[in-house]
């Protein structure tokens, strides 16, 4: 949901622009809840398959999209292996899902750099949907910021898209959503796969 009414076109304005997408990991793409056995750690992480569709939608259109996160754990490089194997993106019809694991912080603000960097585009042209306090530099800089229904108070504050729904559990589909809606394009008019 974007903030104020009278806010809605500037969001709808600035989504149309946007080439590249960036999506936390744990409280974004994956629910903030994690199964944690205490001999072998994290054991299990929970997702939407709607969320999937959401960014398989946008890499239909041309969107660019990364994973970025904090932890070294293999959760989300086996996620974007997963979208990378799909049809349409080993026949090259849509781009790959790039992965950056441990990037803390600022550290986000410098991979997504490099990031748009190699692609050419500039940070207004960067959408980011995060969660909590290692999310927040890279929000501020890029040109589309969102967050899940559950992020913390001071990412909802500086977030332009708040969705509806939770971490894991549709959150990403909602902002792909208006990724979608914003560039005018009938998701029942894209490959699913």
């Amino acid at each position: 949901m974007v903030k104020r009414k009278t806010q809605k076109s500037k969001v709808l304005a600035q989504a149309k622009k946007i080439k590249a997408a960036g999506f936390g990991s744990l409280g974004v793409l994956f629910s903030a809840t994690v199964w944690f056995d205490s001999e072998k750690g994290e054991v299990q992480r929970v997702r939407s398959h709607v969320d999937g569709q959401g960014i398989s939608l946008l890499r239909g259109i041309g969107l660019r999209i990364c994973f970025v996160t904090a932890t070294g754990d293999n959760f989300l490089p086996k996620f974007a292996e997963k979208l990378n194997s799909l049809p349409s993106a080993k026949s090259g019809k849509w781009p790959k899902v790039d992965v950056f694991v441990q990037a803390a912080g600022e550290g986000k603000v410098k991979v997504v750099g490099n990031w748009l960097k190699k692609l050419g585009l500039a940070w207004d042209e960067c959408a980011f949907m995060g969660d909590d306090l290692g999310d927040y530099p890279v929000m501020k800089k890029v040109g589309l910021a969102a967050c899940p229904a559950g992020a913390e108070k001071i990412i909802k504050d500086i977030a332009h898209f708040t969705a509806s729904r939770e971490a894991g559990s549709g959150a990403v589909r909602d902002f792909c959503n208006l990724l979608l809606q914003a560039k005018r394009v009938d998701p029942t008019s894209l490959p699913l796969n």
